[in-house]
């Protein structure tokens, strides 16, 4: 790859510079259906969640949390040993479990950098400080509308303005403690709230956001997604003012890449995918998705999958039963990589809106060390 060729945005999260570095290694992993390294896993550390929010089922169901503080500490040391250097924190509510300060600090004494997802409802001034200080280097708030009742109609009554004030006392903890604490808001957008999502970009700026993510919303059901008029009116009308509002306030770097504020796509044919929910708008149809080979997702209950949309297929190995360095190289695993490079293996996987940009660099660099089209590059050519 030409050495001028600049990380797409978002892309550092998956360190892919250090990748293309070792652009061979990585490239006869993927030829052999070996691991690469785990450079970024999303553990989820709860089922418990205090909002009943309209397009999320983890409230719906009544799941027991398996993974104790000593299990978490030992999997860490594992992810540590085997190059792992990100790891994000979910749910649930993560700020609903009370070991998650002691986790944070111990993660981040290991040189990891942490980062979690909250809805922000439960960040006090006393919560705020203690994740400053814990070393988290990343929160996500969720907020899905600048206006209240768009968003408490999504979350729950009380939740717009709870968030505002969790995401305003973090701000002042990382101002307090200088801590190295970034602020991201996600923003899901449905058809119950796109109309309303002009003004997010300068609404989450004046804030102290210092960046925004915008999501296309995963509903099984089809009620929530945005049909062929609301996305393009959602691209006429809104994605423009959030792009230009976003760049000028930074809220899409390192890049500062306006096409961030269009996550369903700009062509006719990008969005003709998108009204189906189709998010990942035929990229899996010519290349592989390389989690696999770099991610790996941990449930509450200790189950391991390829990511977090694959949690309806069978797991891929249990840390209750096996160590996550068994787990990462079992047969389950080098199937599924093996699987991955000549068709897509799960339905869901054309659904998925993660790691779009990563996916297109890493086949970028492996495809400068092995000029050999899969199966499924080839089939798409035809």
């Amino acid at each position: 790859m030409d050495k001028n060729t600049q990380i797409p945005y978002n892309l550092t999260m998956y360190d892919l510079p250090a990748i293309e570095t070792n652009g061979q290694a990585f490239a006869r992993c993927v030829a052999q259906a070996r691991p690469y390294a785990p450079v970024q896993v999303k553990i989820k550390i709860t089922w418990r969640c205090n909002l009943r929010c309209e397009m999320c089922n983890v409230w719906r169901q009544k799941r027991q949390n398996a993974l104790t503080p000593e299990r978490l500490r030992s999997l860490a040391d594992e992810l540590v040993d085997l190059g792992c250097r990100k790891i994000h924190l979910s749910g649930g509510e993560v700020l609903l479990r009370p070991d998650l300060y002691d986790l944070i600090s111990y993660l981040s004494s290991k040189d990891v950098r942490v980062n979690l997802t909250t809805n922000g409802t439960l960040i006090t001034r006393d919560v705020a400080l203690r994740l400053a200080d814990s070393g988290l280097r990343g929160a996500s708030i969720s907020i899905d509308s600048p206006q209240r009742r768009i968003h408490d109609r999504i979350r729950g009554q009380g939740a717009w303005k709870r968030a505002l004030k969790g995401l305003r006392e973090l701000r002042r903890a990382q101002e307090k403690r200088r801590a190295k604490l970034r602020i991201r808001i996600n923003t899901i957008i449905s058809r119950t709230n796109y109309e309303s999502l002009a003004d997010l970009a300068a609404f989450v700026h004046q804030r102290g956001a210092d960046r925004l993510t915008l999501i296309p919303v995963d509903d099984a059901s089809g009620d929530l997604w945005l049909n062929k008029t609301r996305l393009r009116h959602y691209n006429a009308h809104v994605a423009p003012r959030i792009a230009d509002e976003g760049v000028d306030a930074g809220l899409f770097t390192p890049t500062n890449d306006p096409s961030k504020a269009f996550p369903f796509g700009s062509t006719k044919r990008e969005l003709n995918y998108s009204r189906y929910g189709f998010y990942a708008r035929g990229l899996y149809e010519s290349q592989p998705c390389y989690a696999p080979w770099t991610h790996a997702l941990v449930t509450p209950r200790g189950r391991v999958y390829a990511c977090c949309m694959t949690r309806s297929e069978q797991p891929l190995g249990d840390l209750r039963k096996a160590s996550f360095h068994q787990i990462w190289e079992n047969t389950a695993y080098q199937n599924l990589r093996r699987a991955m490079c000549d068709v897509t293996p799960y339905a869901i996987c054309h659904h998925c809106d993660d790691f779009l940009d990563a996916n297109r660099f890493l086949h970028q660099v492996r495809q400068q060390w092995n000029g050999n089209p899969t199966q499924k590059e080839k089939a798409h050519r035809i």
